[in-house]
């Protein structure tokens, strides 16, 4: 039993190290460096190298300006902390995306992209490209679930001056930055349906709004959002109108997240529903936001796979508790055997040392009895004992210095008295043992 045991505890525990270790070399092992993403942490305001990011219900997208796809689970951003962990190493958009890469409007339009953005509506997540409208070239919809290319859209504007659109969880809705004189903001909606496939136009619902600042200090940044007068033009109420260099960005989870030449700045969505309200400000720098495939700290091993290892060790622990059961159990049945069979032999050998004892008493008895009538008998002579006919005289040998003795247990052969009669003081008695 301890063998088998012992058998069972080390295939459970080899069990447990399958589930665990692949986990530990799934994170351990990623010794290799991901150079696009090292390039994005260490991005110098140069030239920063997203083409389009955006976050839908279904996934977290970045596409580099060389045509890399991160495609990440939601849970990649942690907004909690404002960090987003790039896990995996990105895929060639041609590899994650061949009908994407090798459309030939895709190629016409590749090198002219003016606005590039994610987007979901009812029917599937999508990635926009639209080139301005005085390049001629007309703009691309991916569809990504269906893996289908369809017409898109032009970006049409009187100057050249770049707009970001920050997609957002909402279907169909987007938030405009520009960059005029201040960094402007707005609201776009699609017009006439909610699908990509019926749209043809999309525009921002009202005036533009100007971001503004009262903070002196960098360290403690509040920024609030005044729509822009139609007379009164660009200019803040109070304070002064921010100078950002909005490049990128995307809102989720009630938050912006603005990507600047040097720095990311992530505040409340609310800015720009409470207009003339003050809302803080945290600027992360790139290397502290973006965390590369096998640069992940601890906090981000323990969110992904927490559960799988607590999972583990409780079934392992639930498992080596059910066999120490089994074993105490039969452990003590073993005992309770061993124990029952001990008391049945000491019983039997005292009923054994009984019965000689009752035997040897009842032997004794009878000689004593017979010795007595013996000496009660008158002296009869030798002569008429010698003459009696049926006398058949005894002839005693001596072999090897032993006498043959017969003893009788006090059975009288002759009595007429039925054999349980009291009167039979040496009558042999059974003794039954009878199991409770």
């Amino acid at each position: 039993m301890f063998n088998s045991s012992s058998y069972l505890i080390l295939v459970t525990i080899l069990h447990v190290m399958m589930i665990i270790l692949p986990i530990q070399t799934m994170t351990t092992t990623k010794t290799q460096k991901d150079e696009i993403c090292e390039r994005l942490r260490q991005n110098n305001g140069s030239n920063l190298n997203i083409l389009a990011v955006g976050k839908t219900q279904k996934r977290l997208l970045l596409i580099t300006k060389d045509f890399y796809v991160y495609d990440t689970p939601l849970e990649s951003l942690d907004s909690s902390i404002n960090k987003l962990y790039l896990k995996t190493q990105p895929m060639k958009m041609s590899e994650k995306y061949p009908k994407l890469f090798d459309d030939q409007r895709f190629d016409h339009i590749k090198n002219a992209i003016s606005v590039a953005f994610i987007m979901n509506d009812p029917d599937s997540d999508w990635i926009c490209l639209a080139p301005h409208h005085r390049t001629g070239k007309g703009g691309i919809n991916y569809d990504i679930d269906n893996s289908q290319v369809i017409r898109g859209w032009q970006y049409l504007s009187r100057d050249n001056d770049p707009l970001a659109l920050l997609s957002t969880n909402q279907i169909c809705q987007y938030y405009s930055l520009q960059f005029k004189y201040s960094l402007l903001m707005n609201h776009w909606r699609c017009q006439r349906g909610n699908r990509v496939r019926e749209v043809k136009l999309i525009k921002p619902e009202d005036r533009d709004s100007v971001i503004c600042s009262t903070s002196t200090s960098n360290n403690n940044l509040t920024i609030f959002v005044q729509q822009v007068g139609r007379l009164s033009g660009i200019r803040c109420p109070r304070g002064n109108p921010v100078h950002w260099p909005i490049v990128k960005g995307f809102v989720t989870d009630g938050k912006f997240y603005l990507f600047g030449r040097t720095n990311i700045y992530i505040f409340s969505e609310d800015v720009y529903h409470n207009q003339g309200k003050e809302y803080p400000v945290e600027k992360r720098s790139y290397d502290s936001f973006f965390n590369c495939a096998g640069i992940i700290p601890p906090s981000a091993l323990s969110k992904s796979y927490f559960f799988w290892i607590i999972g583990a060790i409780i079934l392992l622990l639930l498992i080596l508790m059910i066999i120490l059961w089994c074993i105490l159990v039969r452990r003590r049945q073993l005992s309770f055997a061993h124990g029952k069979t001990g008391r049945s032999f000491m019983m039997s050998g005292k009923l054994t040392k009984l019965s000689t004892h009752i035997a040897s008493a009842r032997v004794h008895n009878s000689f004593s009895h017979k010795n007595s009538q013996h000496a009660n008998q008158p002296n009869m002579p030798m002569a008429a004992a010698s003459n009696r006919g049926n006398y058949r005289p005894s002839s005693g040998r001596l072999s090897g210095g032993s006498t043959h003795i017969t003893a009788r247990t006090g059975l009288d052969r002759k009595s007429n008295m039925p054999i349980t009669s009291s009167s039979k003081p040496n009558q042999l008695k059974r003794l039954t043992c009878t199991e409770s």
